[in-house]
């Protein structure tokens, strides 16, 4: 190796050199950068995971909350449904206690008229009697004959008719 213009103890204290060289760098300057980069690389797939984790759960309640609101949709249209049949139950009932109070004012104004034209002609029938009478009074005062008294009845009974139905046609 002398021929080379090597020196073999040179070369071995070189290759240790080297050697010691190597496992400094690596040992103090290339591990811990190596192990700070597969630090580095786990904490970004880490946090790459956690983020989709994270879209994940995002699109879920996205989805829940859209089935939400789709139900709540549906529930405010049937509330609104029961509250239009509601009310249109309530004005049915009205429309049908309004009938029904006018069907009885109206039973009761008839009634009423049936009364008053009841009394009406008992009055009317009253004082075809008291004419009656006071025509009776009137012929026995006077004593007249047999025909004029029938005449003096007739008469007074003809003059009561028409006065009683004169009131019975107004009454009806």
């Amino acid at each position: 190796m002398a021929a080379l213009g090597l020196n073999l103890w040179n070369l071995i204290a070189q290759i240790i050199a080297f050697l010691i060289f190597i496992w400094l760098f690596w040992r103090y300057a290339l591990g811990p950068i190596v192990r700070m980069l597969d630090e580095r690389q786990a904490r970004v797939r880490a946090s790459m995971e956690a983020a989709q984790e994270i879209q994940q759960e995002l699109a879920a309640t996205t989805a829940r909350n859209e089935e939400l609101l789709a139900e709540a949709r549906q529930e405010a249209q049937r509330i609104v449904r029961q509250a239009r049949e509601a009310e249109d139950a309530i004005i049915g009932r009205a429309r049908d206690e309004a009938n029904r109070q006018a069907e009885e004012y109206l039973s009761r104004a008839e009634a009423a008229l049936r009364q008053e034209t009841m009394l009406a002609r008992q009055q009317l029938r009253q004082e075809v009697a008291d004419l009656a009478v006071m025509a009776a009074s009137k012929i026995v005062r006077k004593e007249l004959d047999p025909t004029t008294q029938a005449r003096l009845i007739e008469e007074t009974l003809s003059s009561a008719g028409s006065s009683a139905n004169g009131a019975g046609d107004a009454a009806s």
